[in-house]
């Protein structure tokens, strides 16, 4: 996008600043070109110039380009190989630990959760891992699913999906953990009632902290590099010493705040939070 595109480009990043909070200058230029270029299309918009006109008039609009830019691309159990590394090196451990010391809450944080797939296939990891072990039974289970798609969270809130949106389930999880519904599947009880969906943005200074892990995949890699290192930051300032960090096998730490953990799985991108400061920690 040059020129007119240009113009364009920075009046779409103001307009969604100013209407909606939603600051899209730290997203990869790239990325932020194909999303619009979509947007142009799918609107019958002739071109940029155009499209930042439709924006200024339309709230449903303004909401589907959020929607595009939110990456809401996501399955159940997406790379089944990293679960188990999750459930074998972070979940296990850490609710043995808990058990062990008499700690009552295990805090996980799905940020950009989408429409929900990877947050309920944690909640079902972490069932399974409690399942399994001596956990206690007032062991309380919050994971926190943030997106900011209204959208989806509001999909990721019905917890219901289609017959072919359970494909990635493992037949006896679906069988334990679902119902079956008009629609195709809804999510039990069992896994609603650990979940909560919310609107939150990466880029923003942690609400929540003390968390045990934090999963991400599949989102950093859009950002531009000082907005990457930002959603780091802030990821590590929500963990509690000791928190996990999960990311996208296509993602990395990069730079200094490869200094702010230790890696523990690189091929699955698991790291963990030292239990001591680092000389980074106050970044």
């Amino acid at each position: 996008m040059v020129g007119e595109d240009d113009e364009a480009y920075d009046l779409i990043r103001r307009h969604l600043l100013r209407s909606r909070g939603f600051d899209i200058s730290g997203y990869s230029r790239a990325f932020l070109d194909r999303s619009i270029r979509k947007r142009v299309g799918r609107t019958d918009s002739r071109g940029t110039v155009e499209y930042v006109g439709l924006l200024g008039r339309s709230d449903e609009e303004v909401n589907e380009l959020i929607s595009c830019l939110s990456v809401n691309v996501t399955d159940f159990f997406r790379d089944p190989d990293a679960f188990d590394a999750l459930s074998a090196l972070v979940l296990r451990p850490l609710i043995a630990r808990k058990t062990e010391l008499g700690w009552s809450a295990l805090r996980i944080w799905s940020a950009g959760c989408a429409t929900g797939q990877e947050t309920y296939s944690l909640a079902m990891c972490v069932l399974e891992e409690m399942r399994k072990s001596e956990a206690k039974k007032d062991l309380v289970v919050r994971i926190i699913g943030t997106d900011l798609s209204k959208a989806a969270l509001d999909f990721a809130r019905s917890g219901v999906y289609g017959q072919n949106g359970v494909k990635g389930i493992p037949r006896r999880l679906l069988s334990e953990y679902f119902e079956i519904c008009k629609a195709g599947y809804e999510a039990s009880n069992a896994l609603k009632r650990i979940i909560r969906f919310g609107s939150g943005n990466l880029l923003d200074r942690p609400t929540g902290k003390f968390f045990d892990l934090i999963v991400c995949r599949n989102v950093v890699i859009y950002f531009s590099r000082p907005m990457h290192d930002k959603v780091i930051d802030n990821f590590h300032q929500a963990l509690r010493p000791g928190g996990f960090l999960m990311l996208g096998r296509t993602e990395t730490l990069m730079g200094s705040r490869r200094q702010l953990f230790e890696g523990i799985d690189h091929e699955n991108r698991i790291f963990r939070k030292p239990e001591t400061p680092t000389r980074l920690s106050g970044l």
